[in-house]
């Protein structure tokens, strides 16, 4: 089902991936940006209603777009080198949303979440992941086990990430197919998930800070993985 997304980088992202279906600009200089698509002029009214109200910052820039295509872990299989993030229980869709942002920068392959925890139309997520999500191919999924268990027979390694673990990811060696899995915002990892990944690993952090914010620890991850 098509949605409406906001923001000038969502929405040149979504024009370049070719899944507009049309574009609503706040300053009518703004079309010269889009060719061969409609583009409408709204006034403050509609963007106040849509957005502001929700307390979004739209830039002046709305659309209503087509649904990113979804990928099978099947699909990268053949890849000899492969980085694979999984989220597990992770509700927040802003960080969701910053999580696609920083799989986007660090060249992830594929990023793996659960259908219960994805709203793809959420304004709050497609705002804050910048137009990225066009950038990185989601895999959907209903069972994360299940699936862990079938890309380890692919000669894949899991790894989680858990600060109970002794274990600092800066000093971790990954296997050249890796799936890294990030825990609940506040629960963290569920201890099932631990004891299917082969090794659990920890960002070590000072000491007066209690945790970091998730999608600031999996920018961290993903930057030594």
């Amino acid at each position: 089902m098509d949605y409406l997304v906001c923001g000038k980088h969502t929405v040149i992202s979504a024009y370049d991936s070719k899944r507009v279906k049309e574009i609503y600009i706040k300053n009518a200089k703004d079309a010269e940006l889009f060719k061969g698509i409609k583009v409408e002029q709204k006034d403050k009214s509609f963007f106040k209603k849509k957005f502001e109200n929700l307390n979004i910052l739209h830039q002046g820039f709305a659309a209503l777009v087509s649904p990113i295509k979804k990928y099978d872990v099947e699909y990268f299989f053949k890849k000899n080198d492969l980085k694979l993030i999984a989220l597990q229980g992770i509700e927040d869709q802003r960080n969701i949303g910053s999580i696609i942002r920083s799989c986007a920068a660090f060249n992830v392959d594929g990023l793996i979440i659960e259908k219960k925890n994805f709203n793809e139309s959420s304004l709050l997520m497609n705002k804050t992941h910048a137009g990225n999500i066009d950038h990185i191919k989601i895999i959907i999924v209903t069972n994360l086990i299940n699936l862990i268990k079938k890309i380890k027979k692919k000669n894949c390694f899991v790894y989680c990430l858990d600060q109970n673990s002794k274990t600092d990811i800066k000093n971790y060696d990954f296997n050249n197919k890796s799936l890294l899995i990030f825990g609940n915002e506040s629960k963290g990892i569920k201890q099932y998930i631990i004891k299917e990944c082969d090794a659990a690993l920890k960002i070590k952090i000072n000491s007066n800070v209690e945790s970091l914010n998730l999608s600031n620890a999996v920018a961290v991850a993903l930057s030594h993985l």
